[in-house]
């Protein structure tokens, strides 16, 4: 003699989809329906965005033997991206652009384009309805940036030369081994004292100029951006879809508060 199942508890819980009828079956796929309409409707007006990217190559001379650590060398990377958003960057990107028909401000660029580590690299992403603008977009920034870090890159050299020579006379000065060497054996206090002139001099001027660079970060080269084929958001399938399952989701939260109303009464 089989054993009777254990009756449902007056409080206990079944959900609403695990006893719908056929009926209620037909309104969730209307409302799947209209969900997925209203996600149709709003890709109209919400067009998709593609999103293009370059990329800028770092090339960092690392010095062994010496107290560098990983922390030190992610920070000196990471100044490449603050440059890529510096003044002067972003006005000959939105000059080049005007040039090739685009019009944009400054506040428009920065709001469509952002920025990325990837290992040595920077990648900037632009993105944009448009994917053939979103490339150009990118491309350009990229060469910008580029020239603009190059053009720096010489004053960094002359700023780390400079600090270089006072890192070597104060080593004739203050550290006795380096005392005994023949290039602190042949320095005078006159010759010392015009060194440390010069080179004070040297850092003052070239500190801007530099834009944060040092002898041993520099920009190696820059890949621009290819033309993106597929849009990375408002998607229009991807609205449907998800208008589709707020549909599905809204109506089977109908039928479970619906059912309960009906139980109460």
């Amino acid at each position: 003699m089989k054993k009777k199942g254990k009756p449902l508890a007056k409080n206990d819980f079944r959900p609403k989809i695990f006893r719908t009828k056929k009926n209620d079956w037909i309104g969730v796929a209307g409302m799947m329906l209209l969900g997925a309409l209203i996600g149709f409707t709003i890709s109209l007006f919400l067009p998709p965005k593609y999103e293009a990217i370059s990329k800028l190559t770092t090339n960092l001379e690392i010095v062994t033997d010496t107290n560098v650590t990983e922390i030190m060398i992610d920070s000196q990377i990471d100044i490449i991206g603050t440059l890529v958003f510096h003044p002067d960057v972003v006005e000959r990107v939105t000059l080049s652009l005007k040039d090739q028909g685009l019009s944009y401000t400054s506040t428009e660029l920065l709001s469509i384009t952002k920025i990325e580590r990837q290992l040595m690299s920077t990648l900037i992403k632009v993105r944009d309805p448009n994917p053939e603008v979103a490339a150009l977009i990118a491309t350009t920034w990229a060469e910008e940036a580029y020239g603009r870090l190059s053009e720096a890159y010489p004053h960094a050299l002359a700023l780390s030369e400079a600090k270089a020579i006072q890192a070597m006379l104060t080593g004739c000065l203050e550290d006795p081994l380096k005392m005994e060497l023949p290039f602190c054996q042949s320095l005078t206090s006159e010759v010392v004292e015009k060194l440390f002139s010069e080179t004070e001099k040297v850092i003052l001027e070239e500190s801007p100029l530099s834009l944060g660079l040092t002898g041993e970060l520099n920009i190696s080269q820059y890949q621009p951006a290819l033309i993106p084929e597929s849009p990375v958001a408002f998607q229009r399938s991807i609205l449907i879809l998800s208008g589709a399952l707020a549909g599905l989701a809204f109506s089977l939260l109908f039928l479970e508060l619906l059912t309960k109303e009906l139980e109460r009464d």
